[in-house]
């Protein structure tokens, strides 16, 4: 068994799923940070929600977690996601991201150098999405 690479936290706050990963990731990492994020998902009884991830720091990863990061996606397009954002700076890590987790390609999703401008993008997402509903 491999040992975990890679820290992250998770935190939820009005709907938005606050992830912030650091360092380099191997699969078991991965899983763990999956992990929790379906946990935080199920807590939220499909209420519409969103996504921000912090990659900033954000080395990279085994081939295995652009694997695991697919899978999840995959699974995750069948849920009430509205948006999700992701600051991320890196060129080369945003095309090797966008080039081996294909499973995002339908989704809401856009990259953003800094958090400030990326939950202000989820928030007028929020908007759109319940002015769909009204």
């Amino acid at each position: 068994m491999h040992a975990l690479h890679g820290e992250f936290n998770i935190n939820i706050d009005n709907n938005i799923i606050n992830i912030t990963v650091k360092g380099a990731f191997n699969d078991v990492g991965a899983k763990a940070v999956i992990e929790q994020l379906v946990q935080h998902i199920a807590t939220l009884n499909n209420e519409p929600f969103a996504i921000l991830g912090n990659l900033l720091e954000f080395e990279g990863g085994t081939p295995e977690v652009f694997a695991v990061s697919d899978e999840f996606n995959a699974w995750l397009n069948s849920k009430n996601m509205v948006a999700k954002a992701l600051v991320f700076t890196s060129p080369a890590l945003i095309m090797i991201e966008q080039t081996f987790v294909k499973s995002k390609e339908g989704q809401n999703i856009q990259y953003f150098a800094d958090e400030e401008n990326a939950t202000a993008w989820i928030n007028s997402q929020f908007v759109k999405s319940s002015s769909k509903l009204a």
